[in-house]
């Protein structure tokens, strides 16, 4: 049985209000448990919401698309 290869996730529209910062996503990437201006601050703030372990991104200060692949 062949692999399946995972589709590309736009996050463009998601992580817009966050550009600059430190954001901590949900495992099915659909969902900000917590945002800051460092990385603890951004995990931190994850925790309270939800155990287990986010995706941390870092969201660049240019308007540009992001796609996770």
């Amino acid at each position: 049985m062949a692999a399946t290869q995972p589709l590309p996730v736009d996050l463009t529209k998601l992580l817009k209000p966050y550009k600059g910062e430190w954001v901590a996503l949900s495992q099915d990437e659909k969902r900000i448990l917590g945002h800051g201006k460092s990385l603890d601050e951004a995990l931190a703030a994850a925790r309270k919401v939800e155990e287990g372990r986010p995706l941390l991104i870092k969201v660049p200060d240019e308007s540009v698309g992001f796609v996770l692949i």
